[in-house]
């Protein structure tokens, strides 16, 4: 079993040969394209992965993925912290052609080494694991200078009994244009 902070690089073979699990953390920084959706790289990717050996001699790797980010509030356009996490179900393969033979319920990764970078194992889960629209709970918004106020409300009331309408009288303009002359 392999525990503590996680090496960049696994041999999946090796591990499925000897029905290994692998248990750790590892920085978020190392997962580039889910790093891209965060506001910061802060915080560490947990981990616990099984891997053995599947159909046709090939690798599968089972096991869970949970992190804390941070991302932007789509409400309020401040961090929010959420916590993600997901389980993990693939089998390795070595090309194109073996991935698209795998049944319609089975997720697959391609791998033509033995060595295979960790976070190409779990970036994937992660980025379908953030939420369509990251926010925070009802109410736990932080104040914003676009929040509208009572004051605000009231005053909006108070501009439309006033409202300057520009063609009110084009109705009756249009009305004495088509009176036949007397």
């Amino acid at each position: 079993m392999l525990a503590g902070p996680l090496p960049e690089l696994l041999d999946h073979r090796k591990l499925a040969n000897q029905q290994g699990i692998v248990e750790g953390s590892f920085p978020v920084k190392q997962l580039e394209r889910f790093g891209e959706m965060l506001v910061d790289l802060a915080g560490d990717v947990n981990l616990r992965l099984a891997f053995s050996k599947g159909e046709h001699d090939r690798t599968e790797v089972h096991g869970h993925v949970a992190t804390e980010v941070r991302l932007e509030c789509q409400s309020c356009l401040r961090p929010v912290t959420i916590r993600l996490s997901s389980e993990i179900a693939v089998i390795v393969v070595k090309s194109e052609a073996e991935l698209e033979k795998l049944e319609e319920e089975q997720d697959g990764i391609i791998s033509a080494d033995k060595l295979m970078p960790i976070a190409a194992l779990v970036e994937d889960e992660l980025m379908l694991a953030v939420p369509m629209i990251p926010r925070h709970g009802d109410g736990e918004c932080p104040d914003s200078e676009y929040a509208v106020t009572e004051d605000l409300a009231a005053e909006k009331q108070d501009e439309s009994a006033t409202t300057y309408r520009p063609f009110a009288g084009l109705a009756d303009a249009i009305g004495k244009q088509n009176e036949p002359e007397s």
